[in-house]
C-alpha cells in the first residue's frame, strides 16, 4: 500500500538524525534529481526513505525529471548476451562504463533489443518471434508479455516492425508489432493484445528482421521503402507512417519539403523529438532537422564526412546530442562509436567494439526508476538488494 505524504513525513520526523529531519518536499525534490544507482542504495538507508522511493508517484516524478534533464545512458548489447551501460553525462568523450549485466532469463540473454521508451526496453527472445519482455535495465525490473493468440499466427510469419510508446492520458505503455496484413497493440495496463487491420496505405512487407520504430514518447515512426520498412527516407520511394497513441491506429505523415530529389535521410529521435539527418546522395556533409510543434526546424550541419552522405547515413546511426552540440554516431558495420565536434568540425573515434564483439547493438536509454504498475495480476520481477547493491 502506498504511504501517504502525512505518514511519510511522520516517519521522517520519528527517525531523527537518519533523515536529517528534512521536510518531505525537500527530500522528494532532491531524490528526483539523483541517478537510479544512488536511489537503489538509499532504499536501505532508512525506512522513511524507502517509503518515498518505492512509491509509483515518486517513480513517475523521477522519470519526468530525467526526461527534462536529458539524463540518458548509452546501452550496448554484445553478441555474448552482455549489456553495458555507459555514461553520457560526465565525460561523454570517454563513455565511461557504469555497469555490465546479463539478463536473468537465459532465453532472453542473446535476444534482440527492439526499441526503448522512457527507460523501458523491449527485448525479443532468442530464436523466437512470440516471446517478448519489457525491461528497465536501470532497476532490473522486467515483465514477460503474454504471447496472446495473434503472436501464434504463423500465416504472416515474423513481425516486420515494432515500436514502444507511452499514452499519457491512460498512463499506459504500448507495444506495437506490425505484420503483413495486420498489427497488434499491447497494453501494459490491461496486459493484453489488440488486433488492428487498418493501414494508412497499401503495405506488403518482406523484411528479414524486425525493424525498430523511432519513439518520441507518445508516437512511433517508421519509413516504408517499396516492400521494406526501415528508418531511411528519400523523396522517390518513401512513406513515413506513425502510430498515433491517442487513437491506437497507424497514420501517414507527409514528407518534409527539405528532402529534395536526390535527398537521403534517416529517421531518429533527438532530444525527445522526431529528427531526420541526411542530405544529397554524393555530398560529404549532412543536415539534422527536428520536428517542433510548429513544424520541422533545422538544427545543425555536419561536415567533413569520411565518405559520401548516403553511405554515411546507411552505416552510421545517430545516437545522442550533448548540450554543447556534440553528436555521437554508432557505426553499424565497423562497430565504432564516434563523436562529431561541431566547433572543430571533426570526427573522433571514442570506442572500437569490433575487437571485442563481432556484432553489437547500441541505443540510448533514459535513466529512470519507473516501471509500469499493473491493473491485473501478473508477475513482475524486482531485484533483491544487499547492502544497497543489487545482486
Amino acid at each position: 500500500m502506498i504511504m501517504s505524504k502525512k505518514k511519510a513525513q511522520k516517519r521522517l520526523d520519528m527517525e531523527g538524525d537518519t533523515s536529517i529531519n528534512l521536510a518531505f518536499e525537500i527530500i522528494f525534490f532532491i531524490f528526483t534529481r539523483l541517478p537510479v544507482k544512488s536511489l537503489l542504495r538509499f532504499q536501505s538507508v532508512s525506512k522513511s526513505w524507502n517509503v518515498i522511493l518505492v512509491e509509483q508517484k515518486f517513480k513517475k516524478a523521477h522519470r519526468d525529471q530525467s526526461k527534462a534533464l536529458g539524463r540518458e545512458k548509452l546501452m550496448i548489447q554484445r553478441n555474448n548476451g552482455n549489456f553495458e551501460l555507459r555514461d553520457l553525462e560526465i565525460g561523454h568523450s570517454q563513455l565511461c562504463l557504469i555497469e555490465e549485466q546479463l539478463f536473468p532469463l537465459k532465453r532472453f540473454q542473446c535476444g534482440e533489443i527492439l526499441c526503448s521508451c522512457d527507460g523501458l526496453v523491449l527485448l525479443k527472445a532468442n530464436n523466437s518471434d512470440k516471446e517478448y519482455v519489457l525491461w528497465n535495465p536501470s532497476t532490473r525490473e522486467y515483465r514477460i508479455l503474454d504471447s496472446g493468440p495473434y503472436l501464434n499466427n504463423h500465416e504472416d510469419g515474423c513481425p516486420k516492425a515494432c515500436g514502444l510508446c507511452y499514452d499519457s492520458n491512460l498512463d499506459d505503455y504500448k507495444v506495437i508489432l506490425i505484420y503483413n496484413s495486420f498489427y497488434v497493440v499491447y497494453s501494459s495496463n490491461k496486459s493484453c493484445w489488440t488486433k488492428k487491420t487498418s493501414f494508412p496505405c497499401p503495405i506488403r512487407l518482406f523484411n528479414n528482421r524486425c525493424s525498430q520504430g523511432i519513439s518520441t514518447g507518445e508516437s512511433v515512426f517508421w519509413s516504408l521503402n517499396w516492400c521494406l520498412i526501415n528508418q531511411y527516407v528519400d523523396s522517390q520511394t518513401s512513406t513515413i507512417i506513425y502510430f498515433d497513441v491517442k487513437s491506437d491506429v497507424l497514420k501517414k505523415l507527409s514528407l518534409p519539403e527539405f528532402i529534395g530529389v536526390n535527398g537521403f535521410f534517416s529517421l531518429n529521435t533527438l532530444k525527445g523529438r522526431l529528427s531526420l539527418y541526411g542530405g544529397t546522395y554524393h555530398d560529404k556533409e549532412l543536415d539534422i532537422w527536428i520536428m517542433e510543434q510548429d513544424g520541422w526546424k533545422w538544427l545543425m550541419n555536419v561536415c567533413n564526412l569520411p565518405y559520401i552522405c548516403i553511405k554515411f547515413v546507411q552505416d552510421r546511426k545517430l545516437l545522442w546530442c550533448s548540450k554543447n552540440g556534440e553528436i555521437i554516431f554508432h557505426g553499424q558495420w565497423n562497430q565504432q562509436l564516434i563523436i562529431y565536434y561541431p566547433k572543430r568540425k571533426q570526427f573522433v573515434t571514442v570506442a572500437d567494439m569490433s575487437k571485442d564483439s563481432m556484432y553489437a547493438t547500441a541505443l540510448t536509454c533514459l535513466d529512470s526508476s519507473y516501471f509500469p504498475g499493473l491493473n491485473v495480476k501478473e508477475e513482475v520481477t524486482v531485484p533483491r538488494l544487499r547492502d544497497g547493491a543489487m545482486i
